[in-house]
């Protein structure tokens, strides 16, 4: 999802003009492909990833001059084609402004050993446009202390909240940000309400499934990773873990 400008602001004033050069520019003139984008940013924020590989490929298949889905591509890919997305990001993002400079960048910043120096490019980004979705839901993720993390991503789930916009993905973040932090009746609670506000989704099953299982709950494990795939068949972490948990349980 991209934030949009302020409610007060018409969509075609100088203050909106503004507010988009400084977001990451995601999208081109083709609309199909914009909505895509749009489909494939919503299942990333809520690690969809079979189904957000697949919308960011079909928006390149209507516009090809787009560079951030290649951005995210390279995240889901490995080898080959994750060199290609790399490089067709970098050739892509020329001309574009300083946040899609930025968030190009970040994928020559890969591993454990750059994460603060991730953490800081996000945090220049959001400094840049505070109010991008994306950007902030990426800077609260890589900041490296947890309850700053949590404390962040509380701020930012109160602020779409107010702003009528889509907030699912934060009550996951929260779940497992609490769930770090050994906060296990909170960790519940958010992933609780996760699958209560995106019951259509996998993701949702898949996290709330997670809990179970790292609580040796194998029995309501196995519920959510089943309703995981009966909203997608064709998640991996769903598939792999109903299988392992039926020969847990001695079943077929």
């Amino acid at each position: 999802m991209i934030r949009r400008p302020p409610r007060s602001t018409p969509l075609y004033s100088s203050a909106a003009s503004d507010v988009y050069k400084r977001q990451i520019q995601w999208m081109g003139d083709n609309e199909i492909a914009n909505n895509y984008v749009r489909k494939g940013m919503f299942h990333w924020y809520n690690v969809e990833w079979e189904k957000a590989y697949s919308f960011f490929s079909g928006a390149l298949e209507e516009d090809p001059t787009l560079f951030a889905p290649h951005v995210v591509l390279s995240w889901l890919s490995d080898g080959e084609a994750k060199k290609i997305h790399k490089e067709k990001a970098k050739q892509l993002v020329k001309g574009k402004n300083e946040n899609s400079q930025l968030f190009v960048s970040i994928l020559d910043l890969e591993g454990p050993d750059n994460a603060i120096k991730r953490n800081e490019l996000w945090s220049k980004m959001h400094d840049i446009e505070p109010d991008g979705g994306f950007i902030n839901h990426m800077y609260a993720w890589t900041i490296q202390d947890r309850k700053e993390r949590i404390n962040e991503f509380e701020n930012f789930l109160q602020q779409e909240k107010e702003d009528g916009d889509t907030y699912f993905h934060i009550l996951n973040a929260l779940g497992y940000a609490y769930y770090n932090i050994d906060d296990k009746e909170k960790a519940k609670y958010y992933l609780d309400e996760y699958v209560r506000v995106y019951a259509g989704g996998y993701n949702s099953h898949d996290s709330l499934g997670e809990y179970f299982y790292n609580e040796k709950d194998y029995k309501s494990a196995l519920v959510h990773y089943e309703k995981a795939l009966q909203q997608y068949p064709f998640s991996n972490s769903a598939n792999n873990k109903v299988k392992e948990l039926r020969e847990k349980l001695g079943k077929k």
